[in-house]
């Protein structure tokens, strides 16, 4: 080993380029690098961050009466859907649903299909009454929003017949 200077003393190997505790530490690192973007790019194919196959979640209230499928996690401003199933009062020809006030405001509600007969305000929330055919046992409803919140919103909705549903989403930037 050939000493280049005296302060540091330098073997001739680095000299020559070669240094190998730094290229040992260098390979952890771009291993741990790499193995980094793998689990963000497995988290993103499968819809935890955003649409994928495990990006929807379903809930249903305690008495069944409301059931909704949701993304937890949005982003600000693109498009998503809430789908509510909801349960027909027997011999009824009508479903009226009360949402919270928030999944207008907050939720940038664009549209609910199908179009609702009556909206009116109830409280801390808004009432909507939607016609159904005679016979019909469920009646599915659709949300479409872009959201104008940022972080988490806690959302409930419930049949005027029925118990309350809470769900919370997040919305990213």
């Amino acid at each position: 080993m050939e000493v280049i200077h005296d302060d540091p003393p330098m073997p001739q190997e680095i000299a020559r380029g070669f240094y190998p505790a730094f290229e040992e530490q260098w390979r952890k690192a771009e291993l741990a690098g790499r193995l980094a973007m793998l689990a963000f790019v497995l988290v993103c194919a499968f819809g935890l961050l955003g649409h994928g196959p495990f990006s929807e979640r379903g809930l249903t209230n305690a008495d069944g009466s409301i059931s909704i499928r949701y993304e937890p996690v949005v982003r600000f401003g693109a498009p998503t859907i809430i789908r509510f199933d909801t349960r027909v009062p027997p011999g009824g020809d009508k479903v009226a649903v009360t949402i919270a006030k928030d999944l207008v405001d907050q939720f940038g509600l664009e549209s609910i299909t199908p179009r609702p007969a009556t909206w009116e305000v109830a409280g801390g929330g808004i009432r909507l009454v939607f016609p159904v055919q005679a016979g019909e046992r469920h009646a599915l409803i659709r949300f479409t929003g872009s959201p104008t919140f940022g972080g988490g919103v806690n959302l409930t909705a419930r049949l005027d017949a029925g118990e309350t549903l809470s769900w919370s989403q997040y919305a990213v930037p």
